[in-house]
C-alpha cells in the first residue's frame, strides 16, 4: 500500500524533491550548452529533462491532495518516470563512454527493461510496494553487465559516483518495499527516508554526468 493512501501525510511529505527538482530545472541549461554538437546535446537534454520530471512530478503527486482518479494516474507516472530517469541516466553513459558494443547493448537492457516495467506497472496497478521495487533494483544495476568497460571507461571516480549513487538508489528502494525505517510518521516517515537517498542517488549520478560523463563527449 502506497503511503500517499494513509489518513496524514507527513510534514516533509514531497518537500525534497520539491526543492531538488527546481534546482534540477535550473541545471538544465548549463548541462545541454556544456556540450556542443546535436547529438550530444539532445543526450543531456534527455537526462535533464527525465530528472527534473521525475523530481517534480513526484512533489507534485505526493504534496496535493488529488481525487481518487487523478491520483491513481499520478502515482503510475510517478513510478513510471523512475525507470525513465534510471534509462535517462544510462544514456549519456552509453553514447559517450562506453565501447559501440557495450553501449547498444545498455541502451537496449535499460531501455527495454524500463518499457517493460513501466507497462507492468500500468497493467498492474495494484501490485505490492516489495514488488514495485525489484524492477527498479533490477534495470538500475544493468551497468554490471558491461562493469569492465564502465569501468575502464568511466576511471575509479566516474565508476565511485556511480556506484555510490546505485547504492543509495538501492538502500531507497528496499525503504520503500519493506516501509521500513519510519522515524518520525508525522513529520519524517519512511517515505522521506525513501526520498532522501534517491535525492543522494541523483546528486551523485548528476555530478558523474557533469563533470565526467558530459566532458568525454566534447573530448
Amino acid at each position: 500500500m502506497d503511503s500517499i493512501n494513509l489518513a496524514f501525510k507527513p510534514r516533509f511529505r514531497g518537500r525534497i524533491h520539491g526543492v531538488s527538482s527546481v534546482v534540477a530545472a535550473c541545471l538544465i541549461l548549463p548541462m545541454v550548452f556544456s556540450v556542443s554538437g546535436v547529438k550530444e546535446r539532445l543526450v543531456l537534454l534527455l537526462f535533464s529533462v527525465s530528472i527534473t520530471l521525475l523530481l517534480g512530478v513526484s512533489s507534485l503527486y505526493h504534496r496535493i491532495e488529488w481525487k481518487i482518479s487523478v491520483e491513481r494516474w499520478m502515482r503510475q507516472l510517478d513510478h513510471s518516470l523512475i525507470f525513465i530517469a534510471i534509462a535517462a541516466t544510462y544514456t549519456p553513459i552509453a553514447v559517450f563512454v562506453l565501447s559501440p558494443w557495450a553501449g547498444k547493448f545498455i541502451l537496449f537492457i535499460a531501455w527495454g527493461g524500463s518499457a517493460v516495467g513501466i507497462a507492468t506497472r500500468f497493467f498492474f496497478p495494484d501490485i505490492s510496494s516489495k514488488a514495485i521495487a525489484v524492477p527498479y533494483i533490477l534495470v538500475g544495476w544493468s551497468l554490471l553487465f558491461v562493469a569492465a568497460d564502465a569501468w575502464r571507461n568511466l576511471g575509479v571516480w566516474g565508476s565511485i559516483l556511480i556506484l555510490l549513487g546505485g547504492i543509495f538508489y538501492t538502500l531507497g528502494a528496499a525503504v520503500f518495499a519493506y516501509q521500513k525505517p519510519d522515524p518520525w510518521p508525522r513529520i519524517f516517515g519512511f517515505h522521506e527516508v525513501f526520498h532522501s537517498f534517491t535525492f543522494l542517488g541523483v546528486s551523485l549520478h548528476y555530478c558523474a554526468i557533469a563533470f565526467i560523463v558530459a566532458p568525454m563527449a566534447v573530448s
